[in-house]
């Protein structure tokens, strides 16, 4: 994307400035975590037994549905990222599983292909784009 045109700012402008700025905000809180003595400090930056599972898992499962995400498609992979997150992490029930995994993946394709025009990957799979997945 490019940094500026001949009519001003271009569409890499306000992500890198944005980027620029988040970056420098979490070098300070970085370090206002880890050096400044205010209240009781934690043993470790990182979650320990439990919580070092869970992160692990949350992470698995965005590698992995970032890797299918061109075979399968977005919808899909986004789908099975929603399932996973808010059945195993977020115990919810079945119901309400479906349907913000089915709004989450279908409303959020929806949304950036129609109204902000951009395309998120389509299945690569015969069977599952003839479906428009």
């Amino acid at each position: 994307m490019e940094y500026y045109t001949s009519l001003g700012p271009g569409p890499g402008f306000f992500p890198f400035w944005l980027g620029v700025v988040m970056g420098g905000l979490s070098l300070v809180w970085f370090f206002q975590a880890s050096h400044l003595k205010i209240g009781p400090k934690a043993a470790s930056l990182l979650p320990q037994g439990e919580g070092m599972r869970r992160l692990l898992s949350v992470l698995v499962a965005l590698l992995l549905s970032t890797f299918v995400m061109d075979y399968i498609g977005f919808q899909l992979s986004m789908f099975f990222l929603l399932v996973f997150l808010l059945r195993v992490h977020g115990q919810q029930g079945r119901w309400i599983t479906l349907i913000v995994a089915v709004a989450g993946s279908a409303g959020i394709f929806h949304l950036f292909g129609s109204y902000l025009d951009v395309q998120l990957p389509r299945s690569a799979i015969a069977f599952l784009a003839a479906l428009g997945l």
